[in-house]
């Protein structure tokens, strides 16, 4: 996605993330509320993120710009970084069905 502006970035990040979040939407019925829950937050959170990130930009910032702050932000923020949690929640629900 080479040549974007920050903003397009955005959108195009943001945008993944809910179609990714609607595609698997039916897997809820496999996993506990709270399981799904965790994911839901984990999408909204990587949103919010994106989008606060995003804003802090200049106008003319590139989408390289925005990659940059956000991955600084994963390494340096520890709370930021749910992947793990809820990939482990997600792992332990799909062992309880096995």
């Amino acid at each position: 996605m080479e040549g974007l502006t920050a903003p397009e970035m955005q959108h195009v990040l943001c945008k993944t993330i809910k179609d990714e979040f609607d595609y698997n939407v039916t897997q809820q019925i496999y996993v506990s509320p709270e399981a799904w829950n965790a994911v839901r937050n984990l999408k909204e959170k990587n949103i919010l993120a994106i989008n606060q990130i995003g804003s802090s930009l200049p106008e003319n910032a590139s989408g390289f710009d925005l990659q940059k702050l956000l991955l600084n932000y994963l390494i340096n923020e520890p709370k930021a970084n749910l992947h793990e949690l809820v990939s482990e929640a997600l792992a332990f629900e799909a062992k309880k069905h096995l």
